[in-house]
């Protein structure tokens, strides 16, 4: 997954405006070789942090909310998240499918233990390519880099268990824990929409729905 032959950079090294560009390509390009169903690099000033988005985590209120540092209201002040990221210019967007539909849309009453489990994984992948992204970038001089993915970490990580950093201040997942990006206010769909991608409410009759999506971000530069 690393670039071959490239001697390693010095963490917060200058780098040209020509080996950004590459860097930037082969982050999009590893994100597809991970899974995303696409991915595209993105100037950082697309990104909106929208108070309403932040709000939809309690109107009405997600199951989640409350349940991990990681979620409202203990998630990063969004004045802090909003100035923070004016600082980067640089981003990789992608989306996962998540596919098929039926197994992973949310399980009513009555449902298995297994189908639970698929529901509670719907952004696993994200959360997986977001990791990568950002430890390459890290290792490629980018020191400041952070990535944000979709949905609880207490869902795809902890597989619905108690909050154990809640509960006695040790993470299980320290390294792989991370906001989603609705939980720092960014709005997901209208970022989407602006690279011509689409999402769906699952709701109602989900086969025809075309697809579903979780999508990540990961801020290089």
């Amino acid at each position: 997954m690393t670039i071959q032959g490239v001697t390693p950079r010095a963490l917060g090294g200058a780098v040209s405006e020509e080996a950004l560009r590459a860097d930037l390509e082969h982050y999009r390009e590893l994100a597809l070789e991970l899974g995303a169903s696409e991915a595209a690099i993105i100037p950082a000033s697309q990104v909106i942090i929208d108070e309403r988005v932040r709000l939809k985590c309690v109107v009405p209120r997600c199951l989640r909310a409350g349940e991990t540092p990681n979620c409202p209201p203990y998630a990063p002040d969004l004045d802090l998240v909003r100035r923070a990221l004016s600082r980067f210019s640089w981003a990789i967007l992608f989306k996962c499918n998540v596919e098929p539909i039926e197994e992973y849309a949310p399980a009513g009453r009555g449902a298995s233990k297994a189908e639970r489990l698929r529901t509670l994984a719907f952004h696993q992948q994200s959360g997986e390519v977001v990791c990568a992204l950002e430890r390459q970038a890290y290792k490629d001089g980018y020191h400041l880099a952070m990535g944000f993915g979709g949905g609880s970490c207490k869902d795809y990580l902890c597989k619905g268990m108690i909050c154990q950093f809640l509960d006695s201040g040790r993470c299980r997942f320290p390294h792989r824990a991370r906001p989603a990006m609705e939980a720092v206010g960014m709005d997901v769909v209208a970022l989407i929409n602006k690279v011509g991608w689409q999402a769906y409410a699952l709701l109602g009759d989900i086969s025809l729905v075309p697809c579903a999506v979780t999508v990540g971000i990961v801020f290089v530069c």
